[in-house]
């Protein structure tokens, strides 16, 4: 009796344990977390980039027809304005071949209109008549092609072409589509840089951002650049989205193509009306490496995930350029340990 008793009592311990521990279980664990005001702070936020100055266009121009070259551009650098003569290849054959297919051309237009005065006498049969019709049409057509073949031999400027590279020598033998010279565009000059996801929906608004460069080898010389277009589809591995800008006078700036340029991008309106400040370590990132912070609800007391684009680093904190307003409370640390929803109570504190 004694003993059954003492088992007793020992499951009722037992069972009584593991009510708390479910118990336990089901309340929902509310981490005390450090809010945060977010706040304004008057400084310039900026983004700086390396790109490099490129032409416009850059073309490799070839010959259509193929032949031996009899002149090429004799001096790389210089430019050559639209329409004029680029390179040109000997056209002697090519003006034989317009003569002898001309030739052929009369023959058989003079065959043509003698058997339509038979035909209208009735002297010979419709198909015969037809049939020296689609000669003569052959001819014209072989005419023309041989025609444009002797106009092939010779590459025109398709604009005011910067010579940059002599890609054959003169007096070579080259097959048709042979790259003979490279020529470039620099009518207008433009920076490239590539700018990460979380900037690019900003930066292709020209009213909303400020966008001056620097040449490397004049550094301290700045000068403006205008948005003209970008890439919508990102580098497969670095997901960065190529970005022109256009260097409204290049002349006076010296800039050339092929040079590297500093490009900084900064946010007008944190310019004029000051930027909003965060701690750094309230950055989190999402699945899809953007940075986000987590802001607290006063009505439920819990944290949503809000996506921010971010400025240059300055010290322990960073310029929010987008995603917050003031007065909002986010989480100051520990972002990494929350999740969407999650219950906290805030360990008050002012920014």
């Amino acid at each position: 009796m004694r003993r059954a008793a003492v088992l007793l009592a020992l499951l009722a311990m037992a069972l009584a344990g593991c009510g708390r521990e479910q118990a336990e279980e089901s309340e929902p664990t509310v981490r005390v977390v450090k809010l945060v005001e977010v706040g304004e702070h008057t400084l310039m936020p900026s983004r700086r980039f390396v790109g490099r100055v490129e032409a416009l266009r850059t073309v490799d121009l070839s010959f259509r027809v193929g032949g031996q070259l009899t002149e090429v551009p004799p001096r790389q650098g210089e430019t050559i304005p639209q329409g004029e003569s680029v390179a040109r290849l000997d056209p002697t054959d090519y003006e034989l071949a317009v003569r002898r297919a001309e030739a052929e051309y009369q023959l058989a237009r003079r065959e043509m209109e003698r058997t339509r005065q038979l035909l209208e006498t009735n002297a010979i049969a419709q198909s015969a008549f037809d049939e020296i019709r689609t000669q003569y049409q052959l001819a014209e057509v072989q005419r023309d092609s041989s025609r444009q073949d002797l106009s092939y031999t010779t590459i025109e400027a398709p604009f005011d072409a910067l010579v940059t590279r002599r890609l054959v020598e003169n007096h070579s033998n080259v097959q048709p589509n042979t790259a003979i010279v490279r020529v470039q565009d620099v009518t207008e000059l433009r920076v490239r840089i590539n700018i990460p996801e979380t900037l690019v929906r900003y930066v292709v608004d020209p009213e909303h951002f400020e966008v001056e460069a620097e040449l490397l080898s004049v550094p301290g010389d700045t000068f403006p650049l205008e948005y003209r277009e970008h890439v919508t589809e990102p580098d497969e591995v670095a997901q960065t989205y190529q970005v022109e800008f256009a260097i409204p006078d290049h002349e006076a700036v010296g800039a050339m193509p092929g040079m590297t340029a500093s490009v900084m991008i900064s946010l007008i309106d944190a310019i004029e009306h000051g930027a909003l400040k965060i701690p750094v370590a309230a950055l989190d990132k999402d699945n899809d490496g953007s940075f986000r912070v987590w802001v607290y609800r006063d009505d439920d007391q819990r944290v949503e995930a809000r996506q921010v684009l971010v400025g240059q680093l300055h010290g322990e904190s960073v310029p929010v350029l987008a995603g917050l307003q003031p007065g909002e409370r986010i989480v100051a640390a520990g972002a990494h340990l929350l999740h969407e929803g999650a219950s906290v109570r805030p360990m008050e504190a002012t920014l």
